[in-house]
């Protein structure tokens, strides 16, 4: 008989214990809410241009410096001035001396041309002890496609994948930062995103810059909105205030109605599972009128919700079926899920959406038991209705008791941003 080999199969591999990156209380959001930092692992990080990639690669470099840590900066875009200039300001609120030395932890270099060489870079100026940057443990990458690289520069990226696997051999965490497509996809093949350890990506809602998790091998992916905002002094990123919503619900009338409940839309947005492209849950609910709503709510400023999973749920009383005045209450809805903000419970909403974002006025029997419901005392007072323009003016004129605010809405931004007004407050 053969000899017996590896008796114990998988209990005599022995396990593997990461080392965590040590981040400040400062970013303890992001190891909590996001995802943590490990020695050796690669991170890939990728969004449109201006969206704040780069923001929180220098913040965390700050984070680091201040500690000590020395972060190799490659910079393929953005001058070693320019990451200076934002590192100044971001670092504008701490103590001279700690701002001093958290910049004097940061090494940029702009040198490296074309990612195809950046393993003999490594060799030569990190791995040697007679390189200008010996010792470093952490490197990020701004970006990987620098001004143009092609997906189909297949024999550049393999040197990406070899610089990426010797950096891990190594110990040294690398962060990678990486352009979108006009699709939303991650720009380049597969195969980078298959070599990185973590694939987070950011995308824009006004003020917000929803950050997801795509892929995680150190822990859950992350595929619901983590909401992040930026400060306007220093511009660094911070978690959102108030950024688990404890429901995603805006609240409804559709008319002929009884004192029992408002109907209610209710609607959960996430990234689609690693590699899969977006889809919609909505049971009963016409997928073309859907489709409609999630391009108007792109077509907001800075507000990209393209590709993502839908999942809505009308409440309709009695055997009731869709229509198109739920328009406005599904896209707030939606909305409200992405940013990840409650839609206050004392907020209705009635009004049809049609391609230009325009809330069309409801029909008129709608409108006339509308009036009617308010007269009976069917709401529950104080509440406030959003509704088109022009129905707002008739509504007024057949008098609103009061606790009643009506809000006239001549397009879906009026009601945006009278539902939550820090979102005019940009921060990009």
């Amino acid at each position: 008989m053969p000899p017996e080999t590896n008796a114990g199969g998988l209990l005599d591999v022995g396990e593997v214990e990461y080392e965590e990156i040590g981040l400040s209380s400062d970013l303890g959001w992001l190891k909590d809410n996001v995802v943590t930092f490990y020695k050796g692992g690669i991170y890939l990080l990728a969004g449109q241009p201006g969206i704040g990639k780069s923001t929180l690669g220098i913040q965390i470099a700050l984070d680091l410096g201040r500690s000590g840590i020395r972060t190799l900066f490659v910079l393929t875009e953005q001058s070693k001035a320019d990451l200076k200039n934002r590192a100044v300001r971001m670092s504008s609120a701490w103590p001279a001396n700690v701002s001093k030395r958290a910049m004097q932890h940061i090494l940029p270099h702009d040198e490296v041309y074309d990612i195809e060489t950046l393993p003999s870079f490594l060799a030569h100026q990190v791995m040697s002890p007679g390189g200008n940057y010996y010792g470093i443990r952490t490197i990020i990458i701004d970006s990987i496609q620098g001004h143009g690289l092609p997906s189909t520069a297949t024999s550049k990226y393999r040197q990406l994948y070899e610089f990426c696997r010797q950096c891990k051999s190594a110990g040294i965490t690398v962060l990678l930062v990486a352009h979108v497509t006009k699709s939303g996809d991650i720009a380049g093949p597969k195969g980078m995103e298959h070599n990185a350890d973590c694939v987070l990506v950011m995308r824009k809602a006004m003020s917000f810059r929803p950050i997801f998790v795509l892929k995680n091998r150190f822990g859950p992916a992350v595929l619901k909105p983590i909401p992040l905002m930026m400060e306007k002094k220093t511009t660094a990123l911070h978690l959102a205030p108030h950024s688990q919503a404890v429901s995603t619900v805006a609240r409804t009338f559709i008319g002929g109605q009884d004192s029992g409940p408002l109907p209610e839309v209710q609607a959960a947005v996430s990234l689609p599972s690693y590699g899969m492209r977006g889809k919609i849950t909505a049971p009963g609910l016409p997928r073309k009128e859907i489709e409609q709503l999630a391009n108007c709510i792109s077509q907001l400023p800075d507000m990209d919700v393209s590709d993502l999973d839908y999942t809505i749920h009308c409440r309709l009383p009695g055997e009731r079926r869709y229509r198109s005045i739920l328009g406005l209450p599904l896209a707030m809805g939606l909305i409200s899920s992405y940013i990840q903000k409650d839609i206050p419970a004392h907020h209705v909403y009635v009004g049809e959406i049609d391609l230009l974002r325009k809330v069309r006025e409801v029909p008129e029997e709608v409108a006339m038991s509308l009036l009617d419901a308010i007269n009976s005392d069917a709401f529950r007072k104080p509440v406030r209705l959003f509704l088109p323009k022009g129905d707002c003016a008739a509504l007024i004129r057949g008098g609103v008791k009061s606790g009643v605010t009506v809000v006239a809405c001549e397009r879906l931004e009026d009601a945006v941003y009278n539902t939550w007004p820090e979102l005019k407050q940009s921060g990009a």
